[in-house]
């Protein structure tokens, strides 16, 4: 039953040998072990992404499927009680818990941040849905995809799923997808080379890559408006919202297969290299810098996520470890403080620096709030718990909530429907200058009023 993943995603898990040539020393790496439980067959961690509580959250995709939760100082919990096999990726919802895929046993899991499980059935076919990549979408509602059944799902908090076919290429192999920064879903066809784009009510458009045995799998939103996607053919690809393809390769290793890829908090792209084992980086404009991690010989980093402490953290498929790269200036949050629960800021009071006017439509400067200083949060705050609530909504569409210094990370804080009101608990990064501060971009047509409230500090 694994096989048929395999088969749909071969170009994953190909190993060969490779230079060590042009590349780096990584700033900081720490690998973490103790707590994964490995078995006779490994535990084989997979997708990883950062979770509402402040924490990051993995997959294990071994035979004793499990998903892990590991604490900014690298504390690792284990969760078990799947009755499907096969964990893949893993994605933060709308609702403030963590999904992931089952790809054998076709069922799409939601875990509370205090380890609650619950699992939903996606519909299988005669030979299995295959549920593999998985994201929060700006519909609020979750969205992946089936490898096996060559679908895109749909699935409501509630676990009401809708399948979309129509328009995709027989035997494309579906594996990752992302939420766009134009409102559409965009996923990767690893068999059938194509970038595929499906909007909210189901219409789907592929676009060819342009090299050959591209074999994308793993996709991000970037920080330039593009989507950005790892081939297996030694290319990192950038795919812009109307379709036009352009292939990095100058500066990546031959062989290295790159994997995972992930916008990290200095505003670059980082992506795995599995048969390196290098993290490598690249700019916005195609500039690749790969490091020499110092990783245990013989480990395959996988999938690769921002964390909420302004590191980047990724699995390590085999070696059973997590592990964690420095990206930049200013030092990880450590602990987490509580705060009495307070309102930092609501745009619909009077007109301030932590009040009205409401936020603008898409297209106007992002608004930026200095919260340091307020609700007990102090100056060498590197990050802040809150619960971010919209409400006066005019239009449709999703908050990104980014650190002041930084420049938007095309992840979505919170989404939301027209007229609706609706909150989200979350980690934000505080600027690094020491400022205090976090800015906000609309990416909805209309106005909507933003309250943000605090429960605690990290430093």
């Amino acid at each position: 039953m694994r096989d048929a993943r395999l088969r749909v995603a071969s170009a994953l898990f190909a190993v060969s040998s490779v230079s060590t040539a042009n590349t780096a020393q990584a700033q900081v790496i720490t690998e973490f072990r103790s707590g994964i439980t490995s078995g006779a067959f490994g535990a084989n961690p997979f997708g990883i992404t950062a979770g509402p509580d402040g924490n990051v959250w993995f997959t294990e995709e071994g035979f004793v499927t499990r998903i892990g939760r590991i604490t900014p100082t690298g504390v690792i919990t284990e969760f078990t009680g799947m009755t499907g096999a096969s964990l893949e990726h893993i994605a933060a919802g709308p609702d403030g818990n963590l999904w992931f895929t089952e790809q054998i046993g076709d069922k799409i899991g939601r875990i509370t941040p205090l380890g609650i499980l619950t699992e939903f059935s996606v519909g299988g076919t005669s030979g299995g849905a295959g549920p593999w990549g998985i994201t929060a979408g700006p519909d609020g509602n979750l969205w992946f995809t089936e490898a096996n059944a060559n679908r895109v799902g749909r699935m409501t908090p509630l676990g009401g799923v809708t399948h979309f076919g129509a328009g995709i290429t027989p035997g494309a192999g579906l594996t990752g997808i992302t939420a766009g920064p134009d409102g559409n879903l965009w996923f990767t066809e690893t068999n059938a080379n194509r970038i595929g784009r499906i909007t909210a009510l189901g219409s789907v458009t592929e676009f060819a890559v342009l090299s050959a045995f591209a074999s994308p799998a793993f996709i991000t939103a970037g920080p330039d408006g593009n989507l950005w996607f790892a081939e297996g053919n030694d290319r990192i690809g950038r795919i812009t919202p109307l379709g036009t393809v352009t292939e990095f390769s100058v500066g990546i290793t031959a062989g290295s297969t790159p994997t995972g890829i992930a916008v990290g908090p200095d505003g670059n792209l980082w992506f795995t290299e599995k048969t390196g084992p290098r993290i490598a980086r690249i700019t916005p404009l195609g500039v690749v810098t790969e490091f020499s991690t110092g990783m245990t010989a013989g480990s395959i980093p996988m999938e690769i996520t921002a964390g909420p402490d302004g590191n980047l953290w990724f699995t390590e498929f085999i070696g059973d470890r997590i592990g964690r790269i420095t990206t930049g200036p200013g030092a990880a949050a450590t602990s987490l403080f509580p705060l009495p629960p307070c309102r930092v800021l609501d745009t619909r009071g009077p007109i301030g620096p932590l009040g009205g006017p409401s936020l603008q439509p898409a297209g106007t400067p992002d608004r930026a709030f200095t919260v340091a200083g307020t609700c007990g949060i102090p100056a060498d705050a590197v990050a802040i718990s809150v619960n971010m609530t919209v409400t006066d909504v005019a239009a449709g569409g999703f908050l990104s909530i980014y650190r002041g210094d930084g420049v938007p990370t095309a992840t979505y804080s919170i989404s939301f429907g027209t007229g609706q009101t609706r909150a989200n608990n979350g980690i934000l990064q505080l600027a690094l200058d020491g400022s205090g501060s976090v800015k906000v971009q609309n990416s909805a047509p209309g106005t909507l009023d933003f309250i943000l409230d605090v429960s605690g500090f990290l430093r």
